[in-house]
């Protein structure tokens, strides 16, 4: 693996050990593209075009994807996202359901709650991502693949139905199902389960307590400008920690969006056939991020969040777009959100339950006033915003399942403090190695210890699995530095500790 050299080594070494004197300090790897090729084109004159490009970079044993993708509307994106994606977004699909849910009875109980739970999050988005849905639906079916639109509906489906009691929900199916439908596949599936000793109650857990739908995401962001940073530009970044090694890392995912001529042409990063945006970065500076959290109260009946981060960066220019666009745009579950904007230098953080949003911007004193049994647990800055796992409205933490931060959450929220704190008190600014720094710290390297953080010793068993860095821009300078899982069993590596590519967007953005 290729490691930093000459200054920014030592750069990055004096931030890193200045951040805790508690431990060893921990150095992240930046890389760049080694060859950019075309991989697969699609073009329908008057609707769209596209380029899919494999980039190459060392630490990978499998490309980077970028999809570049053009059209007159969320349909003509659609239909080309089908064209170009459906192999691949079949294949990850099927690594991931196979790897985390291998009874295949089992997956066909959780293919059929994921396609009626979709008829729920279908109604309630926005005209033009329905629009979208039908163009992958199409485009999939004209090239003989119509099931890897399924696929698509599907993961779209898992990552949003972390809400309400999935047992019950799967019960009622089941049941609905046995008694309406006697002999339909479904039916089959749960009467040979029946027959291995699972009663209907019993096959309802199993499919909520998999892993499929009951990993937690335990994933961190931060954004930190003006005096903490060079030039007092934004920068900002996203960590998802989630299910690693299961062979959605073969097809991982850049697609760059230019729809219409009226949106701003934005990044969402992901894995193939996952349409929505785990993070991303738009040519308008405006960059989203997420960090589960869950609460009680929580809905389908809104804004799918993965397509909602979309949707933000299509439009909002600034901040005030952003807010705008999130206070008539309906939340689901409980989440901590981040937006950062390059046109005002700032980052925000969001707690979000139903119905319910607390805005955060730096030095907040409700976080500075968190405390349970004469405990802190608060410990904001100026000019830098940061979550984990846990939120610090009052109101949000009434909602929430516990009335304090988790051991991991929290030694992960204040290494970000102390990092931050460690690079001010050296007189360092913030700059690109610095942020990379900030992002790949808190990524899971395989523990939920302060040390484990700090270390790559214990690799193998990390659940990093997508890492990304933004340095965002209004004018034409906008840097993505993005790392992703790699390599299986004893050999895998979270994506903090595999190398961050650097990607220069404004030749996706066309900037």
């Amino acid at each position: 693996m290729m490691r930093l050299s000459g200054v920014v080594l030592l750069m990055a070494v004096v931030a890193c050990a200045c951040a805790s004197a508690l431990a060893s300090p921990f150095q992240p790897r930046i890389a760049d593209v080694k060859n950019l090729a075309v991989y697969s084109t699609w073009q329908r004159p008057g609707v769209g075009n596209a380029t899919l490009y494999a980039a190459h970079a060392p630490g990978y044993d499998e490309p980077i994807y970028v999809l570049n993708i053009t059209g007159v509307d969320h349909h003509a994106i659609g239909y080309g996202y089908g064209i170009l994606m459906a192999n691949q977004s079949i294949e990850n699909f099927e690594n991931l359901i196979n790897a985390l849910l291998p009874e295949k009875d089992l997956q066909l109980v959780l293919e059929a709650y994921c396609d009626w739970q979709y008829e729920y999050i279908i109604h309630n988005l926005p005209q033009d991502f329905q629009d979208e849905i039908k163009g992958i639906e199409e485009g999939t079916a004209d090239i003989g693949l119509p099931h890897a639109a399924k696929c698509i509906k599907r993961a779209l489906t898992i990552a949003s139905i972390a809400v309400g009691d999935l047992s019950r929900d799967i019960l009622y199916l089941l049941k609905n199902e046995l008694s309406r439908h006697p002999s339909s596949s479904l039916a089959a599936a749960a009467a040979r389960l029946q027959q291995r000793g699972l009663d209907i109650d019993a096959i309802a857990e199993a499919i909520a307590t998999s892993k499929v739908l009951s990993l937690g995401r335990t994933c961190s962001m931060f954004g930190a400008w003006g005096t903490r940073t060079e030039n007092g530009r934004l920068f900002s970044g996203r960590n998802l920690d989630w299910a690693a090694d299961t062979g959605i890392a073969k097809n991982k995912l850049v697609t760059v969006y230019h729809i219409g001529e009226n949106t701003v042409p934005y990044a969402s990063v992901s894995f193939s056939g996952v349409i929505g945006a785990i993070t991303g970065i738009s040519a308008a500076g405006i960059t989203v991020h997420e960090a589960g959290d869950d609460t009680r109260n929580v809905t389908l009946n809104g804004f799918a969040w993965s397509l909602r981060l979309r949707a933000l960066m299509e439009e909002a220019k600034n901040m005030d777009d952003a807010l705008s666009f999130w206070k008539r745009t309906r939340n689901t579950m409980g989440m901590n959100h981040g937006v950062g904007s390059a046109a005002d230098n700032k980052f925000l953080a969001m707690e979000t339950e139903e119905d319910y949003t607390a805005y955060f911007f730096d030095n907040d004193p409700r976080e500075a006033n968190f405390v349970v049994d004469g405990k802190h647990y608060g410990f904001p800055l100026k000019d830098a915003v940061w979550r984990t796992n846990h939120g610090y409205d009052p109101t949000f933490r009434a909602d929430g399942f516990s009335s304090h931060p988790g051991t991991d959450s929290f030694n992960r929220y204040l290494l970000l403090h102390d990092t931050f704190l460690g690079y001010e008190t050296a007189s360092v600014a913030i700059s690109d190695v610095q942020a990379v720094n900030l992002t790949a710290v808190v990524g899971d390297k395989g523990g939920s210890s302060r040390d484990s953080f700090l270390s790559c010793q214990n690799a193998a068993q990390g659940s990093n699995i997508i890492s990304a860095t933004f340095k965002p821009s209004t004018t034409g300078h906008a840097t993505m530095y993005l790392a992703f899982e790699n390599g299986h069993k004893d050999q895998h590596v979270p994506a903090c500790c595999n190398n961050y590519i650097k990607f220069d967007m404004n030749q996706f953005f066309g900037v």
